[in-house]
């Protein structure tokens, strides 16, 4: 098997290897079936840094990975000095690591020359299995009813679809088949699932769309006959939006009751002083805040990355009485939660203080701008599509609009998607480099072996004959 061929390998087993994740019970520490996909994920990323461990660190994605690697090595001190459990502060730290492994395998497989199409179809795919996996599970499997059930039909991949939907609405010069359906995949979930949060997510994504229209006008890559086409192109999936939309509106009325309920029926309510999903998040972060004031030390270091919160009271009451019906066992479940949080923000410095909350800030903020600054590469790659070469920055926009109510890194596929989005610019990167190195041995005089003098090529213009 040669080089190419066992790295293509490596790369669809990596991608694959978290789409058929679920969201177990909240307070376990995770099941058999999630430690072998974990061991595959593991395996499939140790072969591809085996074969290609010289272009590791290829820059500019290899100072992110860089960067987070030096991140990732202070937590399990944090963790150790705060007494974190073990397996609590193994299963927390999956996410973050599965960022760093996807950071190593996209900029591997940009550097060895493989084409963009073997990350992005690999990524694309794992992400459709996982969202309509997450229905399936939640619903025939899990059997929670369409009544009640909510965060579990989420997956992590969503923001990244929805960014393709809109690159590919903004930017494709062929009618963008594939992003739209993964665009109605998507949505179909946040419909299901009552998310209002959604709302962002598509505002992001398509505010990326036109920041990314407004760059490749300015580099020339756009025409006004282009924009003309791509106005039809958004006034047919606008559509498409509103005839599901009134299909999903009679076959399930069930959950247009549900949005109107969350839409209309929630914050403000006589039995409740704002919205309860407004609630938990500031019980929550209440509950970070006093934590860490109980060492104020802890505000530098942080308490561990798995280390043990609780729902402040003073919002039990409220929450019982509106959500939950019943306090004992609403007590007992918010005694004690160890998952990662509902925002990336708050849990990234009640588990790593300061330094982890600017360690996740450089992150994000680098990897938008290493993403924004790849478009120019076109300039020199005009075979590149436009709409994926804006596609990592369209899809950072929405994870970073997400983290303020959802925590990607809850979930494993989480970190494994976000991974490949913030290293896929490499690939653009690298492809304009090669362009430069072309252009200039192109410009660059052949030079006699004999002579040592240049061999000028012959002009068939001025040739006599």
């Amino acid at each position: 098997m040669n080089y190419r061929r066992a790295l293509l390998i490596c790369i669809w087993v990596y991608c694959l290897s978290w789409s058929f994740d679920y969201r177990g019970e909240a307070q376990s520490g995770g099941t058999a079936v999630q430690f072998v996909f974990f061991a595959v994920t593991v395996a499939s990323a140790l072969g591809t840094i085996a074969l290609g461990y010289r272009r590791l660190f290829a820059l500019p994605v290899g100072w992110l990975t860089l960067g987070w690697g030096l991140y990732l090595l202070s937590t399990p001190l944090v963790a150790w000095v705060n007494g974190v459990d073990f397996i609590w502060f193994f299963k927390n730290s999956i996410p973050p690591f599965l960022l760093f492994t996807s950071l190593c395998v996209t900029q591997i497989a940009a550097a060895s020359g493989l084409n963009w199409r073997h990350v992005l179809w690999p990524m694309l795919l794992a992400s459709l299995i996982n969202v309509i996996w997450k229905i399936v599970y939640a619903l025939l499997i899990a059997r929670i009813p369409i009544e009640t059930v909510r965060l579990e039909l989420l997956s992590p991949c969503l923001p990244f679809l929805m960014a393709y939907l809109f690159s590919g609405l903004a930017l494709s010069r062929r009618v963008p088949w594939l992003p739209l359906i993964a665009g109605a995949v998507g949505t179909a979930s946040y419909a299901l699932s009552v998310t209002r949060s959604a709302v962002f997510i598509l505002g992001a994504a398509g505010l990326g769309a036109m920041l990314s229209i407004w760059q490749a006008r300015r580099l020339r890559l756009l025409s006004h006959r282009f924009l003309q086409i791509k106005c039809l192109h958004a006034m047919a999936a606008a559509g498409l939006l509103a005839m599901f939309g009134v299909l999903g509106v009679v076959a399930f009325p069930l959950v247009v009751d549900r949005w109107v309920e969350r839409l209309f029926h929630t914050a403000g309510a006589a039995q409740s002083s704002a919205d309860p999903s407004a609630l938990t998040r500031y019980a929550e972060t209440r509950s970070f805040y006093d934590l860490l004031n109980q060492e104020p030390l802890t505000w530098i270091y942080g308490k561990g990355l798995g280390a043990p919160y609780y729902w402040d009271e003073r919002y039990t009451v409220e929450l019982v009485e509106y959500t939950y019906g019943h306090e004992d066992e609403f007590r007992a479940e918010t005694a004690d939660v160890r998952f990662p949080g509902h925002s990336v923000w708050t849990y990234a410095v009640f588990s790593g203080g300061v330094l982890g909350g600017i360690s996740y800030l450089l992150m994000f903020a680098a990897a938008v701008v290493v993403a924004f600054r790849a478009a120019r590469g076109l300039v020199q790659v005009r075979t590149w599509p436009v709409e994926l070469a804006f596609l990592p920055f369209n899809a950072l926009l929405a994870f970073l609009s997400q983290s303020l109510t959802i925590n990607p890194f809850i979930e494993r596929a989480g970190g494994l998607v976000l991974g490949i989005v913030m290293g896929f610019p490499q690939f653009l990167y690298t492809a304009a480099w090669q362009a430069r190195r072309a252009a200039r041995a192109a410009l660059r005089p052949a030079w006699s072996p004999v002579a040592g003098v240049p061999l000028i090529p012959e002009d068939p213009s001025q040739n006599p004959a």
